[in-house]
C-alpha cells in the first residue's frame, strides 16, 4: 500500500485523499509491473483504477470541489506524473502486442500457403 510521505501528510484532511491516494497505489503498482514485465493480464488493475475513479467521484460530491482540490493539489500532481508514465509504458506494452500479432499472423500465412493446413489436406483429399 502507498504509504503518504510527509509532503502528503497536509492533505489527509481532504474528501478527495483517500480516493487519489488509493488510485495513485495502483497506477505506480501497475507502472512498476510494466516496467517489470510482470503483468500478463491488465484486468485486475483496470478494476482496481475503476473502483478508485468511482471512489474519488463519489468524493468529490461532498464539500468544496474546489477548495478540496486545491488541498489536493500535492496528490493531482503525483497522480498526473503517474498517469503520463502509466500512459508511455501501456503504449510501448500495446505496440509490443501488435508486433507478436504481426509475427503470429505471418507465420500462419506462411504455413498456409505451403498447404500444411489446406482444407484438402485435412479431409485426406
Amino acid at each position: 500500500m502507498l504509504k503518504p510521505s510527509t509532503a502528503f501528510s497536509d492533505v489527509t484532511g481532504s474528501p478527495l485523499s483517500p480516493a487519489l491516494l488509493k488510485l495513485i497505489e495502483v497506477v505506480e503498482e501497475e507502472n512498476l509491473a510494466l516496467q517489470q514485465h510482470q503483468i500478463l493480464v491488465h484486468a485486475g488493475y483496470t478494476d482496481r483504477k475503476n473502483q478508485a475513479l468511482r471512489e474519488l467521484m463519489a468524493a468529490q460530491r461532498f464539500g468544496n470541489p474546489a477548495e478540496a482540490g486545491r488541498a489536493s493539489e500535492p496528490l493531482l500532481r503525483r497522480l498526473s506524473a503517474a498517469l503520463r508514465t502509466n500512459a508511455a509504458l501501456l503504449k510501448l506494452h500495446i505496440a509490443a502486442v501488435g508486433e507478436l500479432s504481426d509475427i503470429i499472423i505471418g507465420g500462419l500465412r506462411a504455413a498456409d500457403s505451403d498447404g500444411t493446413y489446406s482444407r484438402s489436406r485435412i479431409r485426406g483429399v
